[in-house]
């Protein structure tokens, strides 16, 4: 029997319409909804390309692929202006579902360590009762940035997320969106990186999903006004700002600097706090180290030495990219709890797609494959088990 909502998940999975993926089968928009409500069944011919398409084993289309659905279109927080695209928020929570049932079938095989992002929004969760104000983000940020432990330069950070049992992850996000964050139904955080940004930017996404993750945890985002949306926006990035740039370390820098409005001061502090030139500035002109007019010609020198997209060390400071997942990889197929046939056979995916979902190198899993030395399981069981970073 050939299941049509499979063939719904996947399309939506990898961010084709129907009529995108009826132009690559050469068949109508209509033939696609028919084959998805099981109205007709595709062409031997078709469902080979498809499975082709869609990196998927053939038997993919014929047992049923059941997604718990643990994340939500309102759960989903976007960066910029995502949050208003129905049809990107649906296919990237088909992601997000996908993910989550990859992710909970290969920690049921580890005792993995609790996730204490919960006990750091229970510990802030006080200030959420009442209205929220920026003096009360800024306490928030401050007690969890102690509480994570973040170092002075942030070099920890995405370590740190990973450690706290936030899954974060990276793709191809598309559209004006830079990064967005959820919780599922099951109280399990994740981030989702973009692939193009620089190391101290993505520093500063992560701290603004971080924020959304502690500030607005349990809002729909879908059912909010253009002026709410813009608001936590606001609030995400106030906490991101604090977060990184403490206050009264950061004030002191800036009492020292020559000519706050001048992009190239602010190098010697993107590199001491691996944030970006930008965003210290922002941070030097709310603390009143800047007049409006200065502001101004900060941003036209930005402007001209063309730093808008890439500042200077961009391409100097290397980028981080999440661990954990890879770690729970190495974990369950070198002490040989799975092999990587027994993954792609349990959801009837190719090797590709599973690569593609998590952003995992090409050859990543080479060294597994007909692999005969394993090493010992000693160490996989353990109470005290910690990801390898």
């Amino acid at each position: 029997m050939f299941y049509g909502k499979n063939l719904q998940v996947v399309r939506m999975l990898h961010g084709l319409s129907r009529k995108e993926l009826g132009e690559r089968l050469n068949v109508s928009e209509q033939s696609i909804w028919q084959f998805e409500k099981q109205a007709t069944t595709p062409s031997f011919e078709n469902i080979l390309e498809m499975k082709k398409i869609f990196q998927v084993k053939t038997a993919f289309f014929f047992e049923e692929f059941i997604v718990p659905k643990t994340f939500s279109e309102g759960s989903v927080a976007y960066r910029k202006g995502d949050i208003t695209s129905r049809k990107k928020t649906n296919s990237e929570v088909v992601y997000l579902n996908v993910i989550a049932e990859v992710i909970r079938y290969l920690e049921s095989f580890l005792n993995a360590p609790p996730r204490v992002i919960l006990t750091l929004r229970e510990k802030v969760s006080g200030y959420l009762n009442e209205e929220l104000t920026y003096e009360k983000i800024e306490v928030i940020a401050e007690k969890a940035r102690e509480f994570l432990a973040i170092q002075e330069n942030n070099a920890n950070l995405l370590v740190s997320l990973e450690k706290s049992g936030i899954h974060v992850l990276e793709k191809n996000v598309g559209g004006k969106a830079d990064a967005y964050s959820a919780w599922s139904t099951e109280e399990v955080p994740i981030i989702v990186l973009g692939i193009k940004k620089s190391s101290v930017r993505r520093n500063f996404d992560l701290a603004h999903e971080l924020g959304h993750l502690l500030l607005h945890p349990h809002l729909d985002f879908l059912s909010m006004e253009k002026q709410e949306q813009q608001q936590i926006e606001s609030e995400a990035d106030y906490f991101a700002s604090c977060f990184l740039l403490p206050r009264e370390e950061v004030k002191k820098d800036f009492a020292i600097m020559r000519k706050c409005s001048n992009p190239d001061s602010y190098i010697p502090l993107k590199v001491k706090y691996n944030v970006s030139i930008q965003a210290l500035e922002m941070k030097a002109y709310k603390l009143g180290f800047l007049t409006a007019k200065q502001h101004s010609y900060f941003y036209r020198q930005i402007a001209l030495k063309k730093y808008k997209r890439e500042e200077p060390l961009d391409k100097e400071i290397a980028l981080k990219r999440p661990g954990k997942i890879r770690s729970i990889f190495q974990l369950i197929l070198s002490n040989r709890l799975l092999d990587i046939q027994d993954i792609e056979e349990h959801f009837k995916m190719e090797r590709g797609l599973i690569e593609d979902m998590l952003s995992i190198e090409k050859t990543f899993f080479t060294p597994y494959v007909d692999e005969e030395v394993f090493t010992s399981l000693d160490n996989v069981l353990r109470p005290n088990f910690h990801f390898a970073q």
